[in-house]
């Protein structure tokens, strides 16, 4: 949008201005000279919320939301006191902050302004018009007494007004708004809601007074003012004039009513008009109340509101913030935890003093022409502050002043009638009222005013614009109608205290001009804003804002405020002003409009401004600049070297609970900008290596047939640019080649001839070089006569010398320039340390740098010195020389280059300056380039001025022989294209880089983890690397980095996997995330998006609230797009308007479509769009009001309503709740959430109905009164959905309650005592016998017949509910090993199955469960029974997705059937999935589970590579589900396998990764299990303390665990047997004592690790293997005794279970293998170790497992048998991140 305008807007800038200005300006001509003052009689209030600090530190904890919320509570607790204040003829001077300068003084008069020269303005002026003594007198009691008035009420209405600051209280509080609220304020000045008008006021406005009371008033005769002057004032006070109640009806035809007085009526006696009778009767408050007195009817205004009342219905609601409930019923539901959490009382102090007030406007007048653009900033500033002797004497009597307390200084107590006050109370030389009067309901009526100063416009006066910032004047034009919306900005505060001045006097008035002078100058050239000026005790400040809202914008607006801060600094320094200080503070503040009709304030309110003041008081801080750690990083994270910072350490500031490192600024400029290869680190790049090769072999054809070469390399912030600058400084190192570089910055771009000082210092330092002789041929030879025809060659030398010593040398009195404030030496070059030691002993001068002047001194002018002279010339004198020059030319370059280098970023130079300054330049390119190849690189040419762009134009005409390389960005995003000129010609090469693609990020990882042996990237980790750094290439290259260090990868047969969803949410991977990124992204689309209209602004902010795609008809849902984009011309239509606004390219046509749902028959309409990135729509997003926000999401979740049909489910349920969660629409919430968690489920999307079930009980458990919107059964139904989803995703820790809760909402009660246990399941078990064989259980249905429900279709679908809640429990209690509860729980599925009367998959199920549950008691006859019933349910229809036959697979196989269990568990696995997606995880991981372990025992897993594979699968779906169940389950099986094969070293990542991240949040089963494999680890690896200690944890909790139709705790026994014999195998036999210390096994531990592992054996239903560890077990304790007699025990135990188990482990190999092992280790007989070895030798051979590894002392005569070699296929080890 253009903001230049032939007309400039009409906008009411009357609000913004006090009332003393605007009657200045109305009766004043327009010629105002600066400084002006004006002292006059006045009472000034200072109104103060107490404990505003402790407020902003909560609302900063709390983030965006917590600076919104204190802003719009704050802006109307305001609201409601201007309303106060105007009433009593009050003018608002200032906001500051949590605090409201108020002033009561007559208006100003013509002709009577203070003119005197004097250095002290005359203290008093008793009237503006020379009245009489006592007339001067009386009006000053009248204006004091205004102002006690008006400070009691606002103490009494005003005071206890409670706020929250909690997001569910402020979400909640703007859900409501009273009715009065509604119409909002109108910017004409009326009002209807809260100050009647007056029946004497007449139409026009005119009156006989202005701001003061009318005629009706009385003086008494004592000169005061007597209280019955003002009965119109709704106050209760004691009545301490006799005649006060005789006096009241008197008055009462003025209009005026006192709070005595009784309410009008319908007669209206009293002249007001007939809508203001008692009927609709309309109070200052708006209808609000203190506390919780009075609750308001909620009334929202919603999305819909005209643009005209958007800022009214914000502060309208944000009113219903200082009330605690929006209905009547709430009030009951307050708790004490609801009325602490995050609230205040807000309480108000105030102090007033009187006396003469001087009345100062400082600023530049600036130009006359403003009007023709309002946005200049050469159109000046203005600032208007009352100051005075009183002013000083305030604050004292603010901080003497309690909650609750009105403080008038001694000298305002003068002119009060103390007889009207009796309560009043006196404190240290100050009089104190207290607010002893409770709250009322009567109504404010309006004052007569004068109102066309209410409605004043621009066009009036062209002074009213100065008195606020561009930044407003920017949005006032946007918004005309003072809507502008509220944003959250990060921007950099500057402030400015100028320390102890006093600007009622000439002296410090002066100050003040020359400070904000200097200030308005500076901030203008540097597009910052002076927010405010103010005077208080502590004396002058200013307040200065770099960020806020303009069309010229920055992206690092910290720099820009650094810059300005050191310029200020000098420039104040050199006003002679003294004992100032200035600080910067970086963060988020909340810029919003503040105040009503009658006075408006745009307000900026953050902890970032706190700061910025805080950080100012300590000693440091004078006379320099300090900040805060948030702007020192903004500054240096481009590392260009612009700013230098000095620690000074941690400091503890008032509001803060942690200390603020402050940081103080020593220099601003660039000091070297000349990169040398060497300083760059080399670095293998990735990606671009299309483009990198065709800038390597375009420089080999420029070296070979150089001819006005040019490179551009264009790209944005964050594409790589830097690694070409890297590749073609190595390229030049390589080659000898010459560099010249010279970069332009952001904040120098107004800066004339920036770039070329840079490119001097490069070109000086090449002219140096010993490869380059001096001349010994004329100029004509070498093509170029040097100033033919651009200068004077007489002409003198120019005062620009003078200017290089005033503007330059204050910093460091010597050196070469290298920036506009600072000289630097040439030394700093690209050459190396040696090279610049033999060119400075060869130079016939001194040119080390050694700066004189203290960074912190006064700037005082010093003359020119010599040896600066000398440095100077000699750097111009060596290139003159070697190009054959004489001296002649030496005065002139001297004084050109010397005005480069002043402070001024207008250099004094001429176009011949321009020209000569050019000459040079090609001059010595065209000689250097003669002799050595040079390549010149200038770097963000996009920031470059137009002086430095013409002289790189001249250089790429004149000076063929140079390559010229320039570094842009995408010249759309910055204007025009001035390249066109250097870059549309034959011998130019354009790179333009877009970032890294797929590809190039899928290399990249390849590399980093290709010690892990990564052959393949999956799609998710290539798109989650590049979302997050967006293609940088050295942002995918510390990403991979960090992705391998922290573990946030997983790699599965060779493929890179992510860990899932919820990983991402951990706060090591946030850290991760800001580890990285460390650009600020934010700032550039919030430039960008400045730059807009204001009507594609408001189409962005709506798309953003719809998140990455939409469409043209979802916006318009909102506003009409007409309203937006304007009507489309014939011809054009709405898409191709978007073209034409969308300059940054912020949209983009959407490639593919996310829906199948038309919401409009237009097919225009129905055009889809995308953001070009998600973090383009969230910067957008969150730069919106809550309110805003919160209209947008429920008018779309409405709008999305009306397309709701079953068929959309899929694509409109999560649209419909994912706007409803952003408003706070509880019911619909909870409604939407169910519904989608439901459709989740059933969909198996088990991740996403996880987030929508937690979302839903958080509502519940959290927000007051959602409980009552839900019955008992939906409460059930919840717990019970999220039971079973956490049950199936395996995290049963959390499922348990969950489900237990839904059962008992239900009406199931659940045993807590074992007396309850015992009763309960006899009592159930009794009821199925006794049902099951009467028949009256359900059975199988038969084919073509139906079974109908026992009950009618309610208590149908409770049992149904019932019953999958019941499923869900005996899921759990089965792996939770828990035998009781998992029979209760079935038993009771069965009954509930009865009395439905309808089979189901769950009783089958239950079925199968009750079998194996008496398949541990050894009831093998009754297992069988059941399994066969189930299995034929099963069969019929009755699925269990694959439960069953997993059960069957463990029972089949316990009993020794190896094929048949094989084929139940692959079946298990196969019905456990629904179209190839696993749907129930719980079958899935155990059948995968128990199938892998039998196969280990057998000794064949690494034989069937299928069922290997099924391990990584099963990874893959709990990566997939973000289940770390899955992954543990993956990890177990994994090593055990690993140590049986004694492949030690490859599990010893895997030991690693369940150490650290598994085990500690292992539950029971499966921690025991690693227990056992980590004792067996440890002791094969000598760690034996490790052993001893993980095989005790093991044996203490390992009777905990129950029976488990599971292989884990059958392995656990297994391995800690495994680990004791090898510890035993490690004893030293000379060792005779048993519990020798150095042993590292011990009789009496070894006996309490095994009896507990021997009993947990005894019990597991697997005998064929249980049984043969048993008996290693007991063997153990013989051999550890040594004995000989105890070693042949042992043995003949061993040989003895051989015998039992010989036939039952038939075909189990490892497990036959091991124990023959033993057997031949602990024979002693040699014929039958060499049996038991040879058979254990075939056995393991046939596992291709190493027999050297078990067969540890063979005979020596023993001779392994032949066994034919058994091919593998191919098998990789997994290898964990």
């Amino acid at each position: 949008m253009s903001n230049n305008s032939n007309s400039p807007p009409s906008i009411n800038i009357a609000p913004y201005m006090s009332r003393f200005v605007r009657s200045l300006h109305d009766e004043e001509d327009r010629n105002l000279e600066m400084p002006f003052h004006y002292t006059q009689f006045g009472a000034v209030l200072m109104v103060d919320i107490v404990g505003f600090s402790q407020m902003t530190s909560t609302a900063s904890s709390k983030g965006d939301v917590g600076a919104e919320m204190l802003s719009s509570q704050i802006g109307a607790y305001f609201d409601l006191a201007i309303r106060i204040i105007e009433y009593h003829g009050g003018d608002v001077v200032k906001f500051l902050g949590d605090a409201l300068l108020v002033v009561f003084q007559a208006d100003p008069v013509t002709n009577d302004h203070q003119t005197d020269d004097s250095n002290n303005m005359p203290p008093t002026m008793d009237s503006p018009n020379s009245e009489e003594p006592a007339a001067a007198s009386r009006r000053s009691k009248v204006t004091v007494r205004k102002a006690v008035e008006c400070g009691l009420e606002l103490l009494a209405r005003l005071s206890n007004y409670r706020i929250y600051l909690s997001e569910k209280e402020f979400s909640r509080k703007l859900s409501g708004g009273p009715n009065a609220d509604d119409n909002g304020g109108n910017d004409d000045g009326s009002n209807g809601n809260f100050f009647p008008t007056n029946g004497n006021q007449s139409g026009n406005g005119n009156s006989q007074w202005n701001n003061t009371y009318t005629n009706g008033a009385v003086i008494s005769g004592n000169g005061s003012i007597g209280a019955n002057a003002f009965s119109g004032l709704p106050l209760n006070r004691p009545n301490s004039i006799g005649n006060n109640n005789s006096n009241n009806s008197s008055n009462s035809s003025n209009g005026i009513t006192t709070r005595r007085s009784s309410v009008p009526t319908n007669n209206n006696s009293s002249g007001m008009p007939n809508k203001f009778s008692s009927s609709n009767n309309l109070d200052i408050t708006g209808g609000h109340r203190k506390r919780e007195d009075s609750l308001m009817t909620p009334s929202r205004p919603g999305s819909t509101t005209s643009k005209h009342n958007r800022a009214q219905s914000f502060f309208s609601n944000a009113k219903n913030l200082f009330t605690h409930s929006s209905s009547q019923n709430d009030r009951h539901n307050v708790t004490p935890e609801d009325v602490l959490e995050d609230s205040f009382e807000l309480q108000l102090h105030m102090a007033m003093s009187a006396g003469p007030i001087s009345n100062i406007i400082i600023g530049d007048i600036g130009l006359e022409n403003g009007l023709d653009n309002l946005l200049l900033q050469t159109t000046g500033r203005l600032e208007y502050a009352i100051c005075g002797e009183q002013m000083s004497t305030i604050d004292d009597a603010l901080g003497m002043a309690r909650a609750g307390e009105l403080t008038i200084t001694a000298a305002a107590w003068s002119f009060v009638n103390p007889t009207a006050y009796p309560w009043y109370e006196e404190r240290r030389h100050c009089f104190i009222l207290k607010n002893i009067q409770s709250a009322n309901d009567d109504p404010l009526l309006r004052r007569i005013r004068n109102d066309k100063l209410l409605n004043t416009s621009v066009e009036s006066n062209p002074h009213y614009y100065k008195y606020i910032n561009k930044s407003a004047i920017h949005r006032l034009i946007l918004y005309p109608d003072n809507t502008f919306p509220a944003q959250f900005r990060t921007v950099t505060i500057l402030f400015v205290s100028l320390g102890d001045v006093k600007p009622w006097t000439r002296e410090g008035l002066d100050t003040c001009q020359k400070a904000i002078y200097q200030v308005h100058k500076v901030t203008s050239e540097y597009e910052g804003f002076i927010q405010q000026f103010a005077v208080d005790d502590k004396g002058a400040t200013l307040l200065c804002a770099f960020g806020l809202p303009y069309p010229r914008s920055h992206e690092r607006e910290a720099v820009f405020a650094a810059k300005s801060a050191w310029v200020i600094r000098r420039r104040l320094l050199a006003e002679g002003i003294h004992g100032f200080k200035i600080s910067l503070a970086t963060g988020v503040i909340f810029t919003s409009m503040i105040g009503n009709e009658f006075r408006r304030d745009p307000a900026i309110v953050g902890d970032t401004i706190v700061i910025a003041v805080r950080i100012l008081k300590f000693d440091y801080a004078t006379e320099s600049v300090v900040c805060d750690d948030a702007t020192k990083e903004a500054c240096t994270s481009d590392h260009d070297g612009l700013c230098e910072f000095e620690d000074m350490g941690e400091e503890i500031v008032k509001g803060k609970m942690q200390r603020i490192r402050v940081w103080r600024l020593v220099h601003f400029g660039a000091k070297k900008q000349i990169r040398r290869p060497n300083d760059i680190m080399v670095d293998e790049t990735i990606g671009y290596e299309p483009e990198r090769e065709k800038v390597a072999q375009f420089i080999k054809t420029w070296e070979k047939e150089p001819d006005k070469n040019t490179i551009l390399v264009a790209g944005p912030r964050g594409s790589g640019k830097s690694m070409f600058y890297q590749q073609i400084c190595h390229i030049a190192d390589k080659n000898n080649y010459n560099v010249c570089s010279a970069a332009s910055a952001e904040v120098e771009k107004n800066t004339q001839y920036y770039l070329c000082k840079f490119l001097l210092l490069g070109l000086f330092d090449i002219m140096r070089k010993q490869e380059i002789p001096y001349a010994g041929r004329s100029h004509q030879d070498l093509g170029i006569m040097f100033g033919q025809s651009n200068y004077d060659s007489q002409k003198t030398p120019s005062t620009a010398a003078s200017t290089i010593v005033n503007g330059s040398l204050d910093e460091s009195a010597t050196g070469t320039l290298c920036s506009g404030n600072t000289f630097y030496s040439p030394m700093s070059s690209r050459f190396g340390p040696s090279v610049r030691s033999s060119v400075a002993s060869s130079s016939p001068w001194d040119l080390s740098l050694s700066p004189t002047i203290s960074q912190y001194g006064d700037p005082t002018p010093t003359k020119r010195s010599s040896t600066y002279i000398t440095k100077l010339q000699s750097l111009i004198n060596v290139s003159l020389q070697k190009m054959g020059e004489g001296d002649e030319m030496m005065h002139m370059l001297h004084d050109i280059i010397a005005a480069l280098s002043s402070d001024n970023s207008a250099p004094v130079m001429d176009d011949r300056d321009d020209g000569m300054l050019a000459d040079f330049i090609v001059r010595m390119l065209n000689y250097a380039s003669a002799f050595v190849k040079i390549i010149v690189m200038f770097e963000d040419v996009q920031w470059t001025d137009n002086k430095s762009l013409h002289i790189i134009q001249v250089i790429h005409e004149r000076c063929p022989a140079v390559l010229v390389v320039l570094f842009s960005r995408p010249q759309r995003d910055y204007g025009s294209n001035p390249l066109h000129s250097l870059t549309g010609h034959a011998k130019h090469l354009e790179i333009v880089l877009e970032g890294l693609k797929r590809r190039e990020i899928e290399l990249a990882l390849l590399k980093t983890f290709e010690d892990k042996n990564v052959t393949r990237i999956n799609p998710a980790v290539i798109e989650l690397v590049q979302e997050k750094t967006k293609g940088n290439p050295k942002f995918v290259k510390n990403m991979t980095t960090m992705l391998k260090d922290f573990c946030f990868v997983n790699i599965v047969d060779g493929e890179l996997l992510t860990t899932g969803k919820e990983s991402i949410q951990t706060p090591s991977y946030k850290n991760m995330e800001e580890m990285l990124v460390k650009q600020d992204r934010k700032k550039m689309i919030l430039m960008q998006y400045d730059r807009m209209t204001a009507r594609f602004q408001d189409f962005l902010k709506i798309a953003s609230c719809l998140g990455q795609q939409f469409s043209l008809a979802e916006v318009a849902a909102i506003r009409p797009l007409e309203t937006m984009l304007g009507v489309p011309e014939q011809g054009r239509s709405f898409p191709t308007m978007i073209s034409d606004l969308d300059a940054f390219r912020f949209l983009s046509l959407a490639t593919e479509q996310l829906m199948n749902v038309q919401f409009s028959d237009n097919l225009s309409m129905n055009t889809l769009y995308m953001f070009s990135s998600e973090s383009t729509a969230k910067d957008i997003y969150e730069s919106i009001p809550y309110e805003e926000r919160v209209g947008y999401h429920l008018t779309m979740g409405q709008f999305y309503e009306a397309f709701l049909e079953p068929a959309q489910f899929s694509d409109l349920l999560p649209l419909i709740t994912r706007h409803y969660l952003k408003t706070d629409h509880t019911e619909k919430k909870i409604k939407y959430l169910k519904a989608i968690s439901a459709f989740d489920l059933k969909s198996n999307m088990l991740p996403d109905a996880t987030q929508s079930l937690t979302e839903l009980i958080q509502i519940l458990d959290t927000v007051r009164g959602a409980t009552n919107m839900v019955s008992q059964e939906d409460l059930a139904d919840i717990y019970g959905m999220k039971g079973e989803v956490l049950s199936k995703r395996m995290r049963i820790e959390e499922a348990e309650p969950a489900l237990l809760d839904s059962l008992a909402r239900y009406g199931v009660h659940w045993p807590k005592n074992s007396q309850q246990w015992k009763m309960a399941l006899f009592v159930e078990k009794t009821k199925f016998v006794f049902h099951y064989h009467g028949g009256t259980t359900p059975g199988l249905v038969l084919p073509g017949k139906s079974v109908k429900a026992k009950v009618d279709g309610r208590t149908q679908v409770t049992l149904q509910r019932i019953i999958r809640v019941l499923g869900c429990l005996q899921n759990i209690y089965f792996w939770k090993t828990e035998p009781n509860a998992a029979m209760l729980s079935t038993l009771y599925t069965l009954n509930y199955s009865r009395r439905l009367g309808l089979p189901s998959g769950e009783q089958t199920v239950s079925l199968g469960r009750y079998a194996i549950l008496n398949y541990f008691k050894g009831n093998l006859h009754t297992c069988r029974e059941y399994m066969q019933k189930a299995r034929l349910a099963n069969d019929s229809g009755e699925g269990t997705e694959g439960m069953l036959p997993s059960m069957q697979g463990y029972v089949e196989y316990c009993e020794g059937h190896r094929d048949r269990a094989h084929a139940y568990l692959s079946e298990a696995i196969n019905e456990s999935k629904s179209f190839g997606v696993v749907s129930n995880l719980a079958t899935y991981y155990r059948s995968v589970t128990l199938k892998c372990s039998y196969r280990m025992w057998e000794g064949s897993f690494n034989v069937h590579p299928e069922d290997s594979a099924l391990l990584r699968a099963m990874s893959a779906v709990a990566i997939q589900n973000g289940d770390s169940e899955g992954e543990t389950l993956f990890a177990i099986p994994t090593l055990a396998n690993l140590l049986l094969q004694d492949r030690l070293r490859d599990a010893e990542s895997w030991v690693v990764l369940i150490e650290r991240f598994i085990l500690p949040k292992a539950r029971l089963m499966n921690m025991l299990v690693m227990h056992g494999m980590l004792s067996y680890y440890y002791a094969k690896m000598g760690q034996f303390n490790k052993t001893r200690i993980y095989a005790t944890l093991l044996s203490e909790r390992i009777s905990d665990q129950g029976i488990a139709a599971h292989p884990f705790p059958l392995m656990s026994c297994a391995f800690v047997i495994m680990a004791i014999f090898v510890l035993l195998d490690s004893a030293s036999p000379s060792l005779s004592l048993v519990n020798n210390p150095a042993d590292p096994l011990l009789a009496n531990d070894t006996e309490q690790l095994l009896r507990p592992v021997i009993q947990c054996l005894s019990q597991d239903p697997f005998h064929a293997v249980s049984d043969c560890f048993i008996t290693l077990a007991d063997s153990v304790r013989c051999f550890i005794l040594q004995g000989p007699q105890h070693q042949r025990e042992g043995y003949q135990r061993l040989l003895r279970g051989w015998e039992r188990s010989k036939e039952q482990t038939q075909g189990i190999q490892f497990v036959q293998a091991y124990y023959l092992s033993k057997l031949g280790q602990y024979a002693d007989v040699a014929e039958e170790k060499d049996g038991f070895y040879s058979d254990a030798y075939v056995l393991f051979k046939r596992m291709s497992m190493d027999p050297s590894d078990w067969l540890t002392d063979p005979s020596p005569h023993w001779q392994p048998p032949f066994v034919p070699e058994v091919r593998l296929p191919e098998f990789s080890i997994p290898t964990p991140s």
